[in-house]
């Protein structure tokens, strides 16, 4: 959906935003429900189970498309051209193309049966844990300089998209290797430039006050973040004290391998004219954390 405020041309940049009736102000915010999004999958799962414990895996290959990720005010999340919804529309925010999601137990055998100090040292262990491996999350391209011509206000940098460099495409943006030696630059900047000046002739004329900026022809959400697994495992030992009483040790090992899993390039580092573009700075999730319990039952 559109909304047509008023003609938005460079000519009048700077008279529209004196709209009749707002005179003295420095802008205006639209509020409608207008936002969509469509999510398409294919789920599947595979499950055993038997005696001694089981067996699930699920794979999900996925796809969420939207205006919008979040529910606040389109001045914020719009992407490029507020006025016009449909420019916002790519792949959402949270979105994952694959997840694949390993869930286990395992009651081990020996000694489970018996007397004496094997069995109740050895006796009655269980292994467990769930390993999962997903596709990062999306992130845009920006350009903090774009849109000058049509915003009196300026919009958040973060709703800007970027330009490709000519003879440039989306693919060629993206670099490859491991992701450990992509750090310092997990998109190659030279593949993106800043956006065009919306009245050519006019800059060339006069360059202090006509040398405003279009928007990007980048969409939002174009690039996707570092592929993340992580590995959960706990065993346990169940002790009987008596008929009725039953104590049970617990060792949970969160992300056992201690295995950094990389967030995508942060906002600031999205922007082509930051000195830092491209570069992965935090990591998603926490590093290794093993956590030991008690359980007394009666």
């Amino acid at each position: 959906m559109q909304y047509k405020i008023s003609e938005s041309t460079t000519a009048n940049a700077v008279a529209r935003s004196n709209l009749q009736g707002v005179n003295g102000y420095g802008g205006m915010q639209l509020f409608a429900n207008d936002a969509y999004s469509h999510y398409h999958s294919l789920q599947t799962t595979l499950s055993r189970r038997w005696g001694a414990g089981y067996f699930q895996a699920a794979y999900t290959f996925s796809k969420a498309l939207d205006a919008t990720s979040t529910g606040n005010t389109a001045f914020n999340t719009a992407f490029n051209d507020e006025s016009n919804i449909s420019n916002s529309y790519g792949l959402s925010d949270f979105d994952r193309s694959h997840r694949f999601t390993v869930s286990y137990r395992y009651d081990l055998p020996f000694f489970s049966h018996g007397t004496g100090l094997a069995h109740h040292a050895l006796g009655n262990w269980a292994l467990s844990g769930i390993t999962t491996a997903q596709s990062g999350t999306p992130f845009s391209v920006l350009d903090a300089t774009a849109g000058s011509a049509y915003v009196a206000n300026g919009l958040a940098f973060e709703t800007l998209g970027a330009t490709l460099a000519p003879g440039k495409t989306i693919a060629s943006g993206q670099t490859s290797g491991d992701i450990h030696r992509r750090l310092d630059g997990y998109l190659d900047v030279n593949n993106f430039t800043t956006a065009p000046h919306a009245d050519s002739a006019g800059c060339a004329l006069d360059p202090k006050n006509a040398c405003t900026t279009g928007f990007g022809n980048l969409r939002r959400n174009l690039y996707r973040g570092p592929f993340q697994q992580n590995w959960d495992f706990s065993l346990v030992k169940n002790f009987l004290v008596r008929e009725r009483q039953q104590l049970r040790f617990t060792a949970d090992f969160f992300n056992i391998w201690n295995h950094a899993n990389f967030a995508s390039p942060a906002i600031a580092q999205q922007d082509i004219n930051n000195p830092q573009f491209a570069k992965i700075t935090s990591t998603a999730g926490n590093p290794r954390l093993i956590q030991l319990s008690l359980r007394y039952a009666f």
